[in-house]
């Protein structure tokens, strides 16, 4: 109850939108008025007459609400989910539209103008980008697809990093310290330097290093140690979920005359994690993990673009150039495997090598914001080759093979299983939108993206013992799908600080194809889906309004909308042993977001957001549906139905040169339905949860020091579940990731 009062009381007060922040801060966009500015349409706009369902956080509100990472967005954003599969990685989800392992991502995510479009695997998902340095972060929620293309059938996250200015220098950095109860400590430094070259030329760069603190013990595993309700396995390593993330940006901005404006950048990031983020619920405590010696996870994400901006009279010339290259690779205990498949426990490792090239090119021409008509118009090709593997590592798990199926034709090494996949993604597309003002209150806007995906899969397995994990070598296939995307929207502002709309969209994504399966394993459910998976596609019906006082002390978005999905790609457990991907059926989703602030004063603002998502699958397919264990009407997984956050912060001046401030969070995620799984999971919900985050320090115009607490009631929320035969023993235990225990750190920034 004390804790409850003192929440409430600091709370108390709080209406909703994170937003809030990022509309009431200064210079975020030049002769806005204080009003950030955002490119949610393709062009500057002022995002209080953006006619779409649009976060932004600009700086100062990505520090003021404490968002550093995937997780932290994700409970101030309405409708954002995310599930984590790795130290610094998680599948993205929006509007109850999500992504499993193996598919193409349904919420598309932007760094400036390039998309990561790459498909996750089995261990790697979206890597979390460091905000620091970052001039604004804009969530685009509905499908996207006119502008934004494949995968933004949930919607699309843009981080806009701050660009090169040749007009002044600037640095700035801030430097960190933490420790978890019950864990390890962790710490970090940032800077960013922007280096003018000339009068047209500057450097930006920026650089990134944090220390993620473990507070996951591991244990040496058995198979005692795994089936017992309380394992007696040896300590084998203290906080062993620790990670180290690494980051740097450069790019140079060369105006080349007054027409022409030049904008080479370069990008990458490393994570390595020492073992994975998940627990087990055989054992106790907060944290603990038993598997057969240690699990590392690595993943580099490198990222090239040359941004080319010519003015051709009224119009404007975009130029977008990109390659991404993302490199993961990560070993798990599979032990368990070989006692479900097997019914014999011989420890081994799986490893599983990931990489990923995509060039992606995009032309935009873009009309004068001048007179009634408006318009933008674009060409876009994007190729993506992507090659997974999977490889079994242990001796043991060899000599089992070998007693149950007879002797290999030569010896058996430590080496048993070979998986490699190759995928192929094209996309050509070319896309228009057109915007009428018909009056000064009314506008017509009309949107159409017509593309072609052309999506090609080749596979190969070995094995010491052939027969046994291994189906026949999949021939490269080729799938192509020719379709459009249109957007409606009509746009309308009845008084000067309101706008109304009404919008009616498409979003899609892409398929895929089915390794083949071994007969010997008897994966009837797997056999019954097929090879071929298609590409599913949404229509969103939504209205929506956006209101604020004269004086923008309060301000009031909200939105509700009706998703039609259909097709949708799910990862679906086979009781053999293997995961298969399927058109999983149809659903229907309906949902309203709100979003609130009110700044009566620079010194006090109180702000927060709310979502409601009812998402159900409307059918499924009769051949196998039943047999996964869902049903129609069933809730489509990871989405929770409710979701909302509050904030305020108090600032008071001290002097003429210091304020003192002190901000508090408080976030709820409801219940949340988990991955199909058969008999095991059908109907079932992870728990509700709440986090609270305080901040206090003090700030002058150069220096901020601050001491923070984050989950103060070291609530066990908990962000993912993971079961199957494969990864555990039915019935005994499940892999569970929580939120991280209550962290309490410094924090010390030089400002710019």
């Amino acid at each position: 109850m004390l804790k409850r009062t003192m929440m409430i009381s600091l709370l108390s007060g709080c209406a909703f939108a994170p937003s809030a922040y990022a509309q009431s801060e200064a210079g975020t966009g030049e002769g806005s008025g204080g009003d950030i500015v955002v490119t949610a349409q393709r062009r500057e706009s002022r995002l209080q007459d953006v006619p779409q369902a649009v976060t932004a956080f600009g700086s100062e509100a990505l520090e003021r609400l404490a968002i550093r990472d995937t997780e932290s967005l994700v409970r101030n954003t309405p409708s954002l989910t995310f599930t984590p599969v790795g130290p610094g990685e998680s599948n993205i989800g929006l509007r109850g539209l999500s992504t499993d392992l193996g598919l193409a991502p349904a919420v598309a995510v932007y760094i400036n103008d390039t998309p990561f479009d790459f498909r996750t695997d089995v261990y790697s998902g979206t890597p979390s980008i460091d905000l620091f340095d970052m001039q604004r972060l804009e969530v685009l929620r509905g499908p996207q697809g006119t502008l934004f293309g494949s995968s933004s059938t949930g919607g699309t996250i843009r981080f806009i990093t701050n660009q090169p200015d040749p007009s002044a220098f600037d640095a700035h950095g801030e430097t960190f310290v933490n420790s978890v109860k019950g864990g390890g400590e962790g710490f970090g430094a940032k800077a960013a330097i922007n280096l003018p070259l000339s009068a047209n030329a500057a450097l930006r760069l920026t650089g990134t290093y944090e220390k993620i603190a473990g507070y996951i013990d591991r244990y040496d595993g058995t198979l005692a140690g795994f089936s017992a309700p309380q394992s007696a396995d040896t300590l084998a390593e203290k906080n062993a979920n620790g990670a180290e993330v690494f980051g740097i940006r450069a790019a140079v901005r060369l105006e080349a005359g007054d027409d022409l404006t030049l904008t080479p950048s370069l990008f990458f990031q490393r994570i390595n994690g020492d073992n994975p983020i998940a627990t087990q619920t055989n054992l106790p405590g907060f944290g603990r993990a038993s598997a057969i010696g240690s699990e590392p996870s690595r993943t580099d994400l490198f990222v090239a673009n040359l941004t080319v901006e010519k003015k051709l009279g009224d119009i404007d010339l975009v130029s977008s150039s990109s390659f991404l290259r993302k490199k993961a690779d990560s070993l798990h205990d599979y032990s368990l495997f070989s006692h479900n498949i097997f019914g014999e426990f011989a420890p081994f490792g799986s490893r599983t090598p990931g990489k990923a090239d995509t060039y992606a090119q995009e032309l935009r021409l873009t009309s004068s914001n001048s007179g009634p008509f408006n318009w933008i118009a674009g060409l876009y090709f994007s190729h993506t080759n992507q090659t997974l593997g999977e490889d079994f590592e242990g001796q043991a798990f060899s000599d089992l093979l070998n007693d149950l199926f007879g002797p290999a034709d030569g010896p058996v090494g430590p080496n048993s299983y070979n998986y490699i996949q190759k995928t192929s993604e094209q996309q050509i597309a070319g896309f228009a939108e057109i915007n009428f003002k018909a009056t000064d209150q009314l506008e017509l806007i009309a949107g159409l993206r017509v593309y072609q995906l052309k999506n090609t899969l080749e596979a190969s397995c070995r094995e010491a013992i052939p027969g046994v994990l291994c189906g026949e070598d999949s021939p490269r296939g080729t799938a192509k799908t020719t379709s459009a995307s249109p957007r409606f929207t009509v746009k309308y502002q009845p008084i000067e600080n309101a706008t109304l709309y009404a919008t009616v969209s498409r979003g899609f994504r892409a398929g895929g194809a089915n390794a083949a399966i071994s007969p010997a394993l008897g994966c009837v459910l797997a056999e019954s889906a097929g090879q071929v998976f298609n590409p599913d596609s949404v229509w969103n019906y939504e209205v929506g309004a956006k209101v604020e006082t004269s004086d923008r002390v309060l301000t009031v978005n909200g939105a509700a909308y009706r998703i039609e999905q259909k097709g949708i790609q799910l990862s679906i457990p086979d009781p053999c042993g293997i995961q298969f991907f399927a058109n999983a059926g149809d659903a229907r989703i309906d949902g309203a977001e709100l979003e609130m602030s009110l700044r009566p004063s620079r010194h006090v603002t109180i702000s927060g957001q709310m979502s409601y998502t009812d998402a159900t699958f409307s059918s499924v397919p009769a051949d196998f549906g039943a047999s996964a264990g869902y049903a129609k009407g069933d809730p489509i997984p990871e989405t929770p139905r409710w979701k909302f956050s509050l904030s305020s912060e108090l600032r008071h001046p001290v002097s003429d040169a210091w304020e003192v401030y002190a901000r508090g969070a408080w976030q709820h995620v409801g219940k949340t339905p988990f991955g199909i799984d058969g008999a095991l999971n059908s109907g079932r919900f992870r728990p509700a949860y709440d986090i609270a985050n305080f901040d206090i320090g003090a700030e002058s115009g150069t220096i901020d020091v601050s001491l923070f607490v984050r989950n103060a009631f070291n609530k066990r929320g908990i962000l993912g579940i993971g079961s199957g035969a494969v990864s555990t023993i039915s019935g005994v235990f499940e892999n569970v990731t929580y939120a991280t225990p209550r962290t309490i750190g410094l924090t010390v920034r030089i400002k710019g």
